[in-house]
């Protein structure tokens, strides 16, 4: 009987625990949507250097008045090679994958296209010493800026 009591409360408190408040999801725990982006017209497959892999939280820094996303939010973006895995609060999290270099840019910019998910893309903007500088929000289907992420 004492080992019954025992386990009856040590499933209560698994319970009780594993219910918790529940939080946004993060970059790394996201399972979400994968978009995966191809190379359009005036745009080169590319991949992201190892310089500025990991895992960034930013903010929304600045948006333009037609921005999907308001200034001032938050977000996670985990950065590697070819995927950008992004998770911004209040919304689901999602991957997008093979990043595009575009319009005319040769280097420092690696652009994630997630027109999967709406027309977004996500511009991964490098300083000269190599670090990451933002993330500008644009449209996927062609020219045009939101605004952009900057770390906090």
């Amino acid at each position: 009987m004492k080992k019954v009591t025992t386990m009856m409360v040590l499933l209560g408190l698994f319970m009780i625990t594993a219910c918790g408040e529940e939080t946004e999801p993060t970059a790394n725990d996201c399972s979400g949507e994968v978009c995966q982006a191809s190379a359009g017209q005036d745009e080169t497959a590319t991949s992201v250097p190892a310089a500025i892999h990991g895992t960034f939280e930013m903010e929304f820094t600045y948006a333009e008045p037609n921005s999907p996303i308001a200034q001032g939010t938050e977000a996670t973006f985990t950065i590697s090679a070819n995927t950008l895995v992004v998770s911004i609060e209040g919304r689901d999290c999602f991957s997008v994958e093979n990043p595009v270099a575009r319009f005319g840019a040769t280097s420092g910019n690696y652009t994630f296209k997630a027109a999967c998910i709406e027309d977004i893309a996500f511009n991964v903007s490098q300083n000269s010493d190599g670090s990451l500088n933002e993330i500008n929000l644009e449209l996927a289907s062609g020219p045009g800026f939101y605004g952009q992420f900057t770390q906090k």
